[in-house]
């Protein structure tokens, strides 16, 4: 991988940005949300604007390449090297001018992400990696390298999770989930932005992150980031991620920590079974 391809996704994750601190400048127009799956879960004007000018640009740049993207281009692509966009993931967030959102934009070969960027246009910062040159976050003109954390046991640590948007969550199994690990741990988060959850689980800030229903959007970049950093996405059973994984634990590869999210996920999920069938 050359550097011309991570060149040209940073510049333009970060142009993407500009498009929507604009937005936020002037103004988001309340007329412009539209609902999709229900109020929970929502699309804006900058969303559209951010995914038209970056997909304009890819088509522009790099014609041959497949493109999958969280408004218009949903679909897996069959193409040798396939663009993964979400152009603004933090939507909520971002609407209500909380400054927790990015632009995620990774690069597949054959299906497995080998370039990955974010771009956190609220604080200026951009997070890269490539496979076999490691994480980093860029700051102006500077970089430092991202490393997951050390902590190995359950009581020092921070994880993160998320609530699918669907709300398709029987018997409320992700709330379960979170209460019994954030009594375990110091806490548990919602940030409400993959992109910058797995940052900061590539940073060292959080320890494990898991969610459900997450999409290739949503963690292709962050997926190269963690693991250039020394972690680890797996599957709720353990087995190793995958574009189409529908389960993720993203962590700092301690087994401790993968043990303790397994378990609670696979203990809830017993209950619910057992509610459900009697």
């Amino acid at each position: 991988m050359d550097n011309a391809h991570l060149d040209f996704a940073i510049d333009l994750a970060q142009r993407a940005g500009d498009i929507l601190l604009g937005i936020r400048e002037r103004g988001l127009n309340p007329e412009t949300i539209q609902a999709k799956l229900g109020h929970f879960d929502i699309v804006t004007e900058a969303d559209l604007a951010s995914e038209r000018f970056i997909l304009s640009e890819l088509k522009a740049a790099y014609p041959a390449y497949g493109i999958i993207s969280e408004e218009t281009n949903k679909g897996f692509s069959d193409a040798e090297w396939t663009w993964i966009v979400d152009p603004l993931d933090g939507t909520t967030n971002y609407s209500h001018g909380l400054p927790i959102y990015g632009v995620n934009i990774a690069l597949a070969h054959n299906g497995y992400p080998v370039l990955g960027v974010t771009h956190e246009p609220a604080n200026n910062r951009t997070y890269w990696a490539l496979r076999g040159r490691g994480a980093w976050q860029r700051n102006g003109n500077g970089e430092t390298r991202l490393r997951v954390s050390s902590i190995n046991e359950l009581k020092s640590s921070v994880l993160a999770t998320g609530f699918q948007y669907s709300r398709l969550d029987a018997g409320r199994a992700r709330h379960t989930e979170f209460a019994i690990l954030d009594n375990q741990t110091q806490s548990v988060r919602r940030m409400g932005a993959a992109s910058m959850t797995m940052v900061w689980v590539a940073g060292g800030n959080l320890e494990a992150y898991w969610e459900t229903g997450l999409k290739p959007w949503d963690f292709a970049p962050g997926w190269v980031m963690v693991d250039e950093a020394g972690g680890h996405l797996i599957e709720y059973d353990g087995t190793p991620a995958k574009l189409t994984s529908g389960t993720l634990i993203i962590s700092n590869a301690q087994p401790v920590i993968d043990t303790a999210i397994m378990d609670t996920v696979a203990r809830v999920a017993a209950q619910v079974a057992a509610a459900g069938s009697a």
